[in-house]
C-alpha cells in the first residue's frame, strides 16, 4: 500500500473535486482495485483482464487472458488433460467406457500404482496431480503445481521497489498474482513449509503462507522477528535461521520453536514460534554480505564500507563457529586484501567481497573488483576460492571481456553460475536512472572452473515500446530443472536460462526461444525502477 500525498488528502477535505480517490483502499503498484480489495487482472484467474471476469475451469490467466494451464488442452473448447480425462483420453473425443478408466492417455480397467487413485475415471496420483492436490476435484489455482498434496508455487520472487513477492511455475514460466508482503522484500527462504521474507526497510523477518489457501497464497502468519540495520540476506539450516545485517555489521541467528514459543504461549495465525538468540558483532564498517553453511562454520563476506578507510574494515571472509548458534563465535578471517585484483591500466581496485555459496566443497567468493570511492569496475569480474579447511585462497578470473562486478551465485551441483552487474552508468541527478550497463550478464563455469558459456541480456530495438528495451542489470538467481531464473533489479523481469552441457540457451528473454522475459514486478510508479531482488526456488 502506498501513502497518498499529504497535500492532497488535504485539497479533497476542502472541496469536494472531481476525480478525488477513495482514501479506502490505495492498491500497490501492478494491482488494481476491485471490490473492497486489490487484484492483479494480469495474473489472477478470478479477475483476468477486468475485476470479476473468472477464467473457466481448467485455464489459467496469463497476460490478461485465459489460456489452457500447463499440461491441458482445448478439446470442444474446454482445457482438459488428455492423459487422464476419460472422455478424452489419449485424444480429443476419445471416450473410455463406463467401466473403464484413463490412465497414461489410455482407457484401461484399473488404475496403476503409479497414477493409484481414481477420480471419476481419471487415474491420478494425488501428491503430485494439479488437477486433483491431496484429493480428487481439489485443483490448484493461478498456475501452481501440487507438491506433497498441497499447491505451491515452484519458485517465489521478490520486489523490493513495490512490497511484493510474486509464484511462478516450473516448465510454463506462468506466474501468479502479485501479493503484497511488507515495504521491500530484500531475501526470501523457506522453512518447514513457511515462506521467510526478510525486509530490507521494515528491519523485519516476515512468514508468510506458501501453501494455497483458496487459491491464495502468500498471506502472512504469525509474528515479524525484528533485524538490526540493513539486512541483506537470510538462510535456513535446520531449526535456524541466520541474517547478515550488512548495516549493522552483524549476523542474527533466530532459533525455530515450532507451534509454541518457549515461555508457552502459541505461535499466531498458523506461523513459525520464531526467537532471536544471539546477534555476533562483526565490527563497524564491516557490511556482511551473505552467508554459506560449511559444517559447524558460516563463512561471511565483509564488504567494507564507503569509501578507501572505511572499504579496509572489510576485504575479508570470516569464519563463524555455529556448533552452537545460540553462542555463536567468530572463529578465522581470511584476508582478501593482499590478493592479485589483476587491476587495469591505473586502476586502484579494492577486492569488494559480495555474495559467497558453497559449491563442491569449496567456499567461492564474488569479488566486485571496484574503485573503493567511485565503485566504478576497475579490474575482470574475479571469483574467491576458499579451501575451508586450510584456508587457502585461490583466484578465479571470470573474464573482463563478459563479466564485470560479479554479485549474485548459483550452483546446480555440477556448474557454477556468477551473474555479473557490469559496468553501470546513471543519469545525474535527481533520478539517477540507469542508462547503460557494460559487460553484464551470466557467466558459466565447469566443474574444473573453467568459464565454458556466458550469457549477454541484449536490448533489440524497438523494444518495449521504444528506441531499446529498459537496461537490465543482472540480479539473484535461483537453479530449477536444468534452468536458471536470472532476476532483474532495474525492469523487474526474470530471464530463464537453459543450462546445457557447458552452455547457456536463452529461453525467455528478448531472443528467447519460448518467449519475453516474464514481467514479474511492477515498476515503481515515481523511479520507474522494478527490482527482482531474489528468486527462491521452493524445496
Amino acid at each position: 500500500m502506498k501513502p497518498i500525498s499529504a497535500v492532497l488528502l488535504a485539497l479533497c477535505a476542502v472541496v469536494l473535486l472531481p476525480g478525488c480517490p477513495d482514501t479506502g483502499i490505495i492498491c500497490a503498484t501492478g494491482t488494481v482495485r476491485c471490490g473492497q480489495g486489490c487484484i492483479d487482472p494480469n495474473a489472477d484467474a478470478k479477475n483476468c483482464g477486468t475485476c470479476g471476469s473468472a477464467c473457466r475451469s481448467g485455464q489459467v490467466c496469463v497476460g490478461a487472458d485465459c489460456v489452457c494451464a500447463a499440461g491441458t488442452f482445448s478439446c470442444g473448447g474446454e482445457c482438459v488433460v488428455r492423459e487422464n480425462d476419460p472422455k478424452n483420453c489419449g485424444a480429443c473425443g476419445n471416450r473410455c467406457a463406463a467401466t473403464e478408466v484413463c490412465e497414461a492417455s489410455i482407457c484401461r480397467q484399473q488404475c496403476a500404482p503409479a497414477s493409484p487413485t481414481n477420480c471419476a475415471g481419471a487415474c491420478v496420483n494425488t501428491s503430485t496431480n494439479a488437477n486433483h492436490c491431496g484429493a480428487c476435484g481439489a485443483a490448484c489455482e493461478n498456475s501452481q503445481s501440487c507438491h506433497a498434496s498441497r499447491c505451491t508455487y515452484d519458485l517465489v520472487a521478490a520486489c523490493f521497489s513495490s512490497g511484493q513477492v510474486v509464484g511462478l511455475q516450473y516448465g510454463s514460466e506462468f506466474r501468479g498474482p502479485r501479493e503484497s508482503l511488507g515495504t521491500a522484500p530484500q531475501s526470501l527462504a523457506a522453512i518447514e513449509g513457511v515462506l521467510l521474507a526478510l525486509d530490507g526497510i521494515d528491519q523485519r523477518l516476515y512468514q508468510a503462507q506458501l501453501k494455497s489457501v483458496g487459491g491464495h497464497a502468500f498471506a502472512r502468519l504469525g509474528s515479524a522477528v525484528t533485524t538490526a540495520n540493513a539486512p541483506n540476506q537470510v538462510i535456513t539450516d535446520g531449526q535456524y535461521v541466520f541474517v547478515a545485517n550488512a548495516g549493522a555489521g552483524s549476523v542474527q541467528a533466530i532459533r525455530n520453536y515450532g507451534a509454541t514459543f518457549p515461555d508457552g504461549g502459541a505461535a499466531a495465525d498458523g506461523g513459525l514460534a520464531l526467537v532471536t538468540v544471539h546477534e555476533l558483532q562483526l565490527g563497524p564498517n564491516t557490511y556482511p554480505q551473505g552467508m554459506a553453511r560449511v559444517g559447524t562454520g558460516l563463512w561471511v563476506p565483509l564488504y567494507g564500507g564507503f569509501g578507501a578507510t572505511g572499504a579496509a574494515a572489510g576485504q575479508k571472509v570470516v569464519r563463524i563457529d555455529v556448533t552452537n548458534p545460540a553462542l555463536m563465535v567468530k572463529s578465522d578471517t581470511v584476508d582478501l586484501s593482499t590478493l592479485n585484483l589483476q587491476p587495469f591500466d591505473g586502476g586502484t581496485p579494492v577486492a569488494r567481497p559480495f555474495a559467497i555459496l558453497a559449491h563442491r566443497g569449496s567456499v567461492y567468493v564474488a569479488l566486485n573488483n571496484l574503485n573503493p570511492d567511485t565503485y566504478v569496475p576497475e579490474g575482470p569480474g574475479l571469483l574467491a576460492k576458499i579451501n575451508p579447511t586450510t584456508k587457502a585462497v585461490s583466484v578465479i578470473d571470470l573474464g573482463g571481456d563478459k563479466c564485470l562486478n560479479p554479485g549474485w551465485l548459483a550452483s546446480d551441483g555440477v556448474n557454477l553460475l556468477v551473474s555479473c552487474m557490469g559496468g553501470a552508468v546513471y543519469s545525474g541527478p535527481p533520478s539517477y536512472a540507469l542508462v547503460s550497463t557494460e559487460k553484464a550478464g551470466v557467466v558459466l563455469l565447469d566443474q574444473n572452473d573453467v568459464r565454458q558459456a556466458a550469457w549477454e541480456p541484449r536490448c533489440p530495438a524497438g523494444a518495449d515500446g521504444g528506441a531499446g528495451c529498459t537496461p537490465i542489470l543482472p540480479s539473484r538467481m535461483a537453479i530449477s530443472g536444468g534452468r536458471a531464473y536470472v532476476g532483474d533489479q532495474n525492469g523487474g523481469r526474470i530471464f530463464v536460462l537453459d543450462i546445457g552441457a557447458n552452455t547457456l540457451g536463452e529461453r525467455r528473454g528478448y531472443f528467447g526461444d519460448a518467449g519475453a522475459a516474464i514481467s514479474a514486478c511492477a515498476p515503481d510508479p515515481v523511479t520507474g525502477i522494478a527490482n527482482v531482488s531474489d528468486i527462491l526456488a521452493v524445496p
